[in-house]
């Protein structure tokens, strides 16, 4: 089977298609989020058609998704259903965004490991077998993610206000992100401003802190390499897996402080840092849909 293949990755904020033909990237297309986490149904479906539009989807035999929140058959389901109306006739799979990032690594086997707005572990052994830890999302979880570390900070900036301290360098850190003068002012500004991508965008200034050698803010890079490298090593113990694992997400990557942490902590075992955009993972899986015997993930 031959025919142009289409990947899509479907974040928070943005979606992003590519369309390949014999293994060759030949359109890319960037709109605003189809994930419908975020944005409703009829959204979701005119940002698809918007990207499908623009990478042409003529001759399309295949196409591979990753969402953000894909967890359910329901919500998995709604996708393929939207996807399957832009591109009638090609095959359509719909994964969670962890699977792109192995994917896009390059790799059959291991574990993702996603930081960003959020943070999930994912992981495929050499039998197939698959397994995952965390992606709960923020009311339940999500620690090591840059929302994550950020609302620490703040928190730590909350108890330092109670206990009469001065604005120590991590709360003025806090303060400067939000563009705040006073520590009073962040109990309302965090329930007026309830994005998670607001608050997970703002968390390098915590991470520039501990680079610098701030003992809190260190405190919560550590504290955020601790819980990431648990939800690796629970995903590897549960696949008997040796790895590798790959470190993707918009916060980790961008952190080498974070990086080393996780590293030192899965002691042993390959981690290596995600280059390529997650996309690439998506094209992958949907040239694998041509050859059901290569499909993987």
């Amino acid at each position: 089977m031959s025919g142009a293949v289409i990947g899509i990755d479907i974040g928070g904020s943005s979606t992003r298609a590519v369309r390949s033909e014999a293994g060759v990237v030949v359109a890319q297309s960037d709109a605003g989020s189809a994930n419908i986490a975020a944005v409703s149904v009829v959204e979701a479906g005119r940002q698809l058609g918007i990207v499908l539009d623009a990478v042409g989807v003529r001759d399309v035999v295949a196409v591979c998704a990753g969402a953000a929140g894909a967890d359910s058959p329901h919500s998995v389901g709604i996708i393929r259903d939207l996807i399957s109306a832009c591109v009638p006739g090609a095959r359509v799979r719909v994964v969670h965004d962890a699977h792109l990032v192995l994917a896009a690594s390059g790799a059959d086997a291991g574990v993702a490991l996603i930081s960003g707005t959020g943070s999930v572990a994912w992981g495929i052994g050499p039998d197939g077998r698959e397994s995952r830890a965390g992606g709960w999302g923020h009311l339940l979880g999500d620690e090591g993610s840059g929302f994550h570390v950020m609302l620490e900070a703040v928190r730590h900036a909350l108890h330092t206000m109670d206990r009469g301290e001065p604005v120590d360098a991590l709360g003025r850190a806090v303060l400067d992100a939000c563009d705040l003068d006073h520590r009073e002012q962040l109990i309302d500004h965090v329930y007026a401003t309830p994005e998670k991508r607001y608050w997970a965008t703002r968390a390098g200034a915590v991470a520039d802190l501990a680079v610098a050698g701030d003992p809190a803010a260190r405190a919560l890079l550590d504290a955020a390499a601790d819980a990431l490298a648990t939800l690796a090593g629970t995903v590897m113990t549960r696949l008997g897996s040796p790895g590798p694992v790959v470190l993707g997400g918009g916060f980790a990557v961008h952190q080498p402080l974070l990086v080393q942490g996780v590293r030192e902590r899965l002691a042993g075992t390959p981690v290596h840092v995600l280059t390529a955009p997650h996309v690439h993972g998506a094209v992958r899986l949907a040239e694998a849909l041509l050859h059901p015997d290569l499909e993987h993930a």
